[in-house]
């Protein structure tokens, strides 16, 4: 892997009055930052296209009213530029590796906190930040933090320590005296860390997620075709408004005019937009949209929506969500000769190794792709052409370096979103891609305009009670998508196909194949967050079987209750853990109506489709889970015993079917009355 500050230099080495000039950023031949500039553009260097900011910016305000910049404060800037510069040169001392730019953005945010705290209590330089001084801090900071932030906040200080040979401006200690900002944060020992990092994202539950994709899928198979001609229609009607107000504006001001706009082209849009509201407010009307501002509104759910289709279906980051572009989606053949869906983008390893990479997705991906195409054609046809002006501006040979620097600079912005899928559309034709901030904002609006309100049913396994509340709607995010995916399809996986199955069946042992083969381009990484999500719902599935009373039927149930009233779990220390390694050598699977714990042995399958067969069975395990299922089987079997055209060998079947439902409910704790079955089949009016 290449470092991409490869250009720096090291400063100790550099006359103190080449330092000003020293190249912090650079486009090819172009130079886009200095040393000496108020603002450090990363863009270069930063590949994900949802990125909200990719400049530092050193003109940041303070408390009292000045800023980083001015002179007084011209040592703590000297210090900051100089521990940022070394920190993307030199490799971090704990972790040998060097850091992406967007890393380095990132502790440009934390290191600005810092600098905040420190003029607020009149710290000019960091040779006066005492360990005690840093304890002051991390104390007045845990107040305003949680404890991942605060960790992540506190980071900064240990990072600056680390780097104290290559600075001038150095603390005078380490900063936690014989403590760590972990421990500080925590008061005691950090919890282990699990496989998939500490999976702190909240997974969205199941009702919840119901709600918010059904609505998604409504908006994309139902009302996008309308949608799409009503805003098509408006359009065409502003498009010819527009050449006629050209036309009568030119006649009528041939060599211009002042105006309280900044130029024509903004008085001129203003104005069209005026004329062409009778209409458009008609072709809303039309449509059924109160308004046309409703129907904008309406225009922005949609694109929401099929953000939440490709999310939902596909396990993709929001940075790789951002990277599709208009003809990403395909099918073709497998290898087993059915046909799969693929969608194909960009995945980043640590914002230094981008590559492309393609998710497999189901059929209704393909529709959100088409409308999410139709959708954004406006947007892209108007940048697309104020690109080409660029490029006729940018080559231009009259122009001064700074300047084509910087056009190179816009143009390249301009041309990395030109196709992509998913629109923010911004002023003066430009766009981005949709994601980061902006994608989060429209994802709560969306819940909220869906219905996806928080219940007390939902609240189980939440880990942010502040963030979610019962009452309010979910506060949807991107990144909840892929480990929600992933609990998902790891409870297909296990057998466990009861919500949204109609799009996660694609989801089979075959789809599992493809991932596991990591071919070239398939992100084999999903892969990796599935398995991990199975194990953990396993660990927790055997985890409630022994560290708890539950009731537990079938014969493998029944095992494990004997187990359990031996009380020899009782000397396992940490459960969760013993259950993660109870894993490694049990593996459940779901059947619908009990798990099954064979390996190599048992029915060889038989119980997916006689479920008597799991009551005695001594791989099969019955839980609360099942307790619908089994009340349904019970019904079945009356429901069929009170037909009078059944033989003696079926009567027999379901009596037996009747006896083992009954049992599974009252081993399940159920109170019931056993069905009582009469001596003879009921008379058949074919009997003489």
């Amino acid at each position: 892997m290449t470092n991409a500050a490869s250009h720096l230099v090291d400063i100790h080495a550099t006359a103190v009055s080449a330092i000003p000039d020293l190249i912090v950023t650079q486009r090819g031949e172009f130079v886009v930052s200095r040393f000496r500039d108020v603002s450090w553009d990363l863009s270069p260097y930063i590949h994900t296209r949802n990125t909200r900011g990719a400049a530092i910016r050193f003109d940041v305000e303070f408390d009292d009213g000045s800023t980083l910049i001015d002179a007084r404060h011209a040592r703590l800037l000297e210090s900051a530029k100089r521990f940022l510069y070394e920190r993307w040169r030199v490799k971090g001392p704990r972790s040998g590796r060097h850091i992406s730019a967007k890393t380095l953005f990132n502790n440009w945010s934390q290191l600005r906190l810092l600098l905040k705290w420190m003029v607020r209590n009149g710290i000019a330089s960091f040779a006066e930040m005492s360990p005690e001084r840093c304890l002051a801090y991390a104390k007045e900071s845990k107040e305003a933090l949680k404890d991942s932030s605060l960790n992540i906040s506190l980071q900064i200080l240990t990072t600056y320590y680390d780097l104290r040979d290559h600075l001038n401006d150095r603390l005078p200690g380490y900063p936690w005296g014989d403590s760590s900002s972990s421990l500080i944060v925590k008061g005691s020992k950090p919890p282990r860390k699990r496989i998939i990092g500490d999976a702190t994202t909240e997974i969205v539950p199941v009702r919840v997620l119901q709600i918010i994709v059904q609505k998604a899928l409504e908006y994309v198979e139902q009302h996008a075709h309308a949608l799409l001609r009503a805003r098509d229609e408006i359009l065409d009607i502003r498009e010819q408004e527009y050449a006629k107000l050209v036309e009568a504006h030119q006649a009528r001001y041939p060599d211009g005019f002042a105006s309280i706009y900044k130029n024509e082209d903004e008085y001129l849009a203003v104005r069209v937009g005026h004329l062409s509201a009778p209409q458009s407010a008609q072709v809303a009307a039309r449509y059924g949209y109160d308004s046309a501002r409703q129907l904008k509104e309406q225009l922005l759910y949609l694109r929401s929506a099929c953000y939440i289709v490709f999310a939902a279906f596909s396990g993709m980051r929001d940075s790789e969500l951002a990277s599709l572009e208009i003809g990403c989606f395909s099918r073709r053949e497998g290898f087993d000769g059915e046909v799969f869906c693929w969608l194909k983008g960009t995945t980043y390893k640590l914002e230094r190794d981008p590559r492309p990479a393609e998710w497999m997705v189901p059929e209704v991906v393909g529709k959100a792709v088409a409308v999410a195409t139709r959708l954004g054609a406006p947007y892209r046809a108007v940048a697309n052409a104020m690109n080409e002006a660029f490029q006729a501006v940018a080559g231009n040979p009259s122009l001064i370096n700074s300047a084509r620097g910087e056009m190179a600079r816009k143009l390249h912005e301009r041309e990395r979103h030109r196709d992509t899928l998913l629109i923010a559309a911004k002023e003066k034709g430009r766009i981005r891609s949709f994601g980061g901030a902006v994608a989060a904002a429209a994802l709560r609006a969306f819940a909220r305009m869906s219905g996806a309100v928080v219940t007390q049913e939902d609240m189980e396994g939440v880990r942010d009670r502040d963030a979610v509340e019962v009452g309010k709607p979910w506060p949807l995010t991107p990144h909840q998508f892929r480990r929600t995916f992933a609990v998902f399809v790891a409870r297909n996986l296990m057998g466990d196909v009861r919500y949204l199955r109609e799009h996660f069946k694609h989801w089979s042992i075959d789809m599992t194949l493809y991932y596991s083969r990591q071919e070239a381009g398939i992100d084999s990484t999903v892969i990796e967050q599935i398995m991990f999500e199975r194990d953990e719902l396993q660990a927790a599935i055997l985890e409630k079987w022994i560290n708890s009373e539950r009731p537990l039927s079938g014969g493998g149930g029944q095992r494990i209750v004997a187990f359990r009233d031996r009380r020899e779990v009782k000397t396992v220390s940490n459960m969760e853990d013993f259950c993660r390694k109870l894993g490694d050598d049990v593996f459940v699977r779901g059947t619908g109506h009990s798990w099954c714990l064979a390996s190599g042995s048992g029915c060889g399958g038989h119980g997916l489709y006689d479920a008597i067969r799991c009551t005695s069975c001594g791989e099969g395990v019955i839980d609360e889970s099942h307790i619908q299922i089994w009340r349904g089987i019970r019904d079945q079997q009356i429901e069929v015993l009170n037909q009078s055209d059944i033989g003696i060998a079926s009567r027999q079947r379901c009596i037996d079917h009747l006896e083992a439902a009954e049992r599974v409910l009252v081993d399940l704790g159920e109170s019931i009355k056993p069905h009582v079955v009469p001596h003879s089949a009921p008379p058949s009016e074919f009997h003489s």
